[in-house]
């Protein structure tokens, strides 16, 4: 394998692809952080549909003022996947990061997942991710077990076990990708579950993916919701949509997958923006938005457990 870093040497050999995941409004607070917590060479492209007005006014205005960031935009509401191959379609930098911009950098992310890469020899790398001062991912497994001639397939997160190691699948939320060991640009499949869809990909493939601690970012789950994103939220946690894809998922790989509690999961987004999943307007995008507000913060009252750690300064993490 040609060394890692020899891929480092341009200005512009690390790409940084943004992608929404539910909302337009959180584009602002995950540029500022990627601006400011990413000390090596870099560029960024971000790939949205559907944008509002406001939206492209502040991407084209950080293009003009950043002068290392292009914006590709789309006339309509992307899927995840989609999104993500377009950008991949769009680059030929070997390294890249795939960040959801409802996820926040902290200092000194990308050069650990970078060493990673290199001493493991992996296709993907994934950071430590938190959620409401606490752990939402330390990497994904995923089992296959056989009953009655058919093959009955389960997923989990881990949040123990926090030290560099190989995982099943990441948390899509943040990933860097190795594009000299992937089969071709498109390896992002609007299947569901999409995060282990790629797990699968890259095991067919004989590629692996590590989890690397060092690296720390934060999942910045709604509220607050503004009036343009309530579009992009109905598409993402649609359940009738996720259904279909579920189903293309099993046929995909051959395996029996019980939909419930991910069916129950995209009921319940959608329950969470109340009336204004029909009526978006200021006042009931408030009322959403001091709802679930309290919603998290009674969470974090009763949430006790080794998944729980301080905001970003644990020492193992560093």
């Amino acid at each position: 394998m040609p060394d890692l870093m020899d891929g480092l040497r341009s200005s512009d050999s690390v790409v940084i692809a943004v992608v929404p995941r539910d909302r337009f409004s959180m584009f602002r607070p995950s540029l500022e952080a990627l601006y400011a917590h990413t000390d090596m060479r870099f560029r960024v492209l971000v790939v949205a549909g559907g944008t509002d007005r406001a939206t492209e006014e502040y991407l084209h205005q950080v293009q003009v003022q950043k002068g290392n960031m292009n914006v590709v935009l789309v006339d309509r509401l992307l899927m995840q996947g989609e999104a993500r191959n377009i950008a991949l379609r769009q680059m030929d930098e070997r390294f890249c990061v795939v960040l959801e911009n409802d996820t926040i950098v902290h200092e000194n992310w990308l050069a650990p997942m970078l060493e990673c890469m290199r001493e493991e020899g992996a296709a993907v790398v994934t950071p430590l991710i938190l959620w409401y001062r606490r752990i939402h991912a330390a990497g994904c497994m995923f089992e296959e077990r056989e009953k009655d001639g058919a093959v009955i397939f389960h997923h989990r997160i881990m949040y123990t076990g926090i030290r560099r190691r190989q995982i099943d699948y990441p948390e899509n939320h943040c990933i860097l990708i190795d594009r000299q060991l992937l089969p071709g640009v498109d390896i992002f499949d609007d299947v569901e579950p999409f995060d282990v869809d790629l797990g699968l990909t890259l095991r067919k493939c004989g590629l692996s993916v590590f989890l690397e601690p060092r690296s720390v970012v934060t999942y910045s789950a709604p509220p607050p919701w503004e009036v343009r994103d309530v579009p992009p939220f109905k598409l993402r946690w649609d359940p009738a949509s996720w259904e279909a894809r579920n189903r293309l998922f099993m046929q995909k790989w051959g395996v029996t997958y019980d939909p419930s509690s991910k069916r129950a999961s995209y009921r319940r987004q959608q329950l969470r923006l109340g009336v204004a999943r029909w009526y978006p307007s200021k006042f009931t995008v408030g009322l959403s938005n001091v709802s679930v507000s309290l919603e998290k913060l009674l969470l974090s009252l009763v949430t006790r457990g080794p998944r729980r750690i301080p905001w970003g300064n644990s020492p193992q993490l560093r």
